[in-house]
């Protein structure tokens, strides 16, 4: 079992997530590669004192970077998609 602190990366905030948000009450949080659902819901639930109803996971390829002559890769994300249920929200990620 991994600690609270580790699992859960940070949380995005781009206009997608926004309106993911507004729509179906789901937050999207970078986390660890390692973390499988259970811990990802374990970790939300006690670290933002909520009710989660489902967790999808996604692992989203790093793209190829090129600079002058030099390429590179930016590394893979593990995205989760955190679905609470009907009446919760976290108030501290509201803006």
């Amino acid at each position: 079992m991994k600690e609270l602190y580790t699992v859960i990366e940070k949380a995005l905030l781009s206009e997608k997530s926004l309106k993911i948000r507004e729509i179906n009450n789901t937050y999207i949080f970078n986390v660890d590669k390692k973390a499988n659902k259970k811990e990802i819901k374990n970790a939300v639930e006690k670290y933002f004192n909520v009710k989660i109803e489902d967790v999808h996971t996604l692992i989203t390829r790093g793209k190829h970077r090129r600079v002058g002559k030099y390429t590179g890769k930016l590394p893979n994300i593990k995205k989760a998609y955190v679905k609470l249920k009907e009446g919760q929200r976290i108030s501290v990620l509201e803006a």
